[in-house]
């Protein structure tokens, strides 16, 4: 999961990190986002949007996972979008960074867990980012 601890909302209940060659070449490329709500780059500051078919937001996260730079609803086709100070770059749903009102500056926790005992401090601590990331009625008790 990916929370905005600045804001306290959930940006991705469901991240899919691109950790292997393959994964990382392929990004977004013929996908959607079935299955996951956000895909992690690890060690890149730059994305493209080429043979995408979806517009996405994209957050550049810099070393002290704090967001130095990001765009909205990038569409398909563009060559390169970058920020010299990311070492980490998460593709999201067009319309996720206006829904949770995340910006520049904001903390990220890239690997929140929901634990049995971070589900009660959760659920105290961060709201939900509405439709951006549905909460699951479990989360909600």
């Amino acid at each position: 999961m990916i929370t905005n601890l600045t804001k306290e909302v959930y940006i991705a209940r469901n991240p899919f990190y691109a950790t292997t060659l393959f994964s990382r070449l392929r990004g977004m490329i013929l996908r959607d986002f079935e299955g996951f709500d956000a895909m992690v780059f690890n060690n890149c500051s730059a994305v493209h949007t080429m043979f995408m078919t979806v517009k996405i937001d994209v957050l550049f996260v810099d070393i002290e996972n704090s967001v130095c730079g990001f765009r909205e609803h990038l569409v398909p086709w563009v060559p390169a979008a970058c920020c010299r100070s990311a070492v980490c770059v998460i593709e999201l749903p067009a319309g996720t960074i206006e829904r949770t009102g995340t910006g520049e500056g904001d903390l990220l926790d890239l690997n929140a867990e929901l634990g049995i005992e971070g589900k009660k401090r959760r659920k105290e601590m961060l709201r939900p980012a509405g439709i951006a990331v549905p909460m699951e009625s479990g989360l909600n008790r």
